[in-house]
């Protein structure tokens, strides 16, 4: 059925998982879509760190019988398959506006939600000021507060410490 290279697969009880090459992205989808996976799951972005991403598609038959999710690594950015699955639409906006990642061919470049923000939220650079701000609770016993070094909350690297 998929006549691209796969560079890994696996079994899962939900799926199967296969993991291909950016550059064969397209071609795969379309191949997906022919062989009758036409109902489109979701498609997800992963920031790595740096400018790498993996990418995220699971597409399934319409009676719900078999599911594939496919997975790629990019350098922050890889063509849109708006045209053939036109649902990712909305994730591949979502993608560029939360994490950065460019696609390339896209006919819809507005923002998936109508706020900004001061950079790419899902990304794991980017700083949580928030919780940076805010104390966070759990401690008990003042006294022993004193004594022990104060841990950074959930989700907060050390080196973003005001």
């Amino acid at each position: 059925m998929i006549t691209s290279p796969i560079l890994r697969s696996e079994m899962r009880p939900d799926a199967t998982w296969i993991w291909i090459d950016c550059g064969d992205w397209m071609s795969v989808a379309q191949q997906l879509y022919d062989a009758g996976f036409t109902r489109c799951e979701w498609l997800k972005g992963v920031h790595l760190g740096g400018e790498q991403f993996e990418i995220l598609l699971s597409v399934t038959k319409p009676d719900l019988s078999e599911s594939y999710v496919v997975g790629t690594k990019i350098d922050q950015s890889i063509a849109s398959i708006a045209g053939i699955y036109p649902s990712t639409d909305f994730h591949e906006r979502e993608c560029a506006q939360l994490l950065g990642v460019m696609f390339s061919n896209r006919l819809n470049d507005d923002p998936a939600f109508e706020t900004t923000f001061d950079g790419f939220p899902l990304r794991r650079d980017f700083v949580l000021t928030e919780r940076l701000a805010t104390p966070w609770p759990g401690q008990v016993d003042p006294e022993k507060a004193a004594r022990r070094r104060p841990t950074p909350p959930p989700g907060v690297n050390q080196e973003w410490s005001l």
